[in-house]
């Protein structure tokens, strides 16, 4: 009868053939183990390559602050008094503001005044409110704008049916940024509106905010 042990044959990896020396065989795993390995590590740095890749894209899109902007979206005339020979005005306005906020994140702002120039001489003004506008929203302000002058030399022009002045209302705001917990940044912005007030028919005309 034969011997058990001499029908059993020894245990050998696919591939392996039965008359290799053993050192070849342990060679041969350690050589797939090191290809494995180096594999491994090539697909760890792809993923950390690309995790970043995707971070910075995020960051550059959602993590970056612009300015809001400030504009003066109406404008009307609520009492008005003018005197031709004294050139004394007395002019109560109503204003809508607005706040454009670009950004992914609310923008946090304080009081403001809104001054109104004719040449480089202040005539009036009024508060803008602070407040906080929401991300990617507009807020609008009510602001009522009063206009005081005496003796002021206007130097009108327009046809026969106009007589406009130009005036300029201009604003300096500044607010917060914030960004989740993220982004935390202090922006100030401006606004420089350009109006035509016409004495004839008592209303404004032509707006334009830059």
């Amino acid at each position: 009868m034969a011997d058990p042990e001499s029908q059993m044959s020894p245990f050998r990896p696919a591939g392996v053939r039965s008359d290799e020396p053993p050192s070849t065989i342990a060679g041969k795993f350690n050589k797939q183990k090191h290809q494995e390995s180096s594999k491994f590590l090539v697909y760890v740095l792809a993923t950390v390559v690309f995790l970043g890749t995707i971070f910075l894209i995020i960051a550059s899109v959602f993590l970056r602050v612009n300015n809001p902007k400030l504009r003066l979206s109406s404008v009307s005339i609520q009492t008005f008094q003018y005197d031709q020979n004294s050139t004394s005005l007395n002019i109560t306005m109503f204003a809508e503001a607005t706040v454009d906020n670009e950004n992914f994140g609310r923008y946090v702002f304080e009081n403001c005044i809104a001054v109104v120039l004719y040449g480089n001489s202040t005539i009036g003004g009024g508060e803008i409110s602070g407040g906080r506008v929401g991300s990617r929203k507009i807020k609008s302000i009510d602001v009522v704008m009063r206009l005081r002058s005496d003796n002021l030399n206007f130097s009108s022009g327009g046809d026969d049916s106009h007589e406009l002045v130009e005036i300029r209302s201009y604003a300096k705001m500044t607010g917060r940024v914030h960004v989740l917990t993220i982004v935390d940044r202090r922006k100030t912005i401006e606004m420089n509106c350009t109006m035509n007030l016409d004495l004839r028919s008592r209303s404004i005309m032509h707006s334009l905010c830059r």
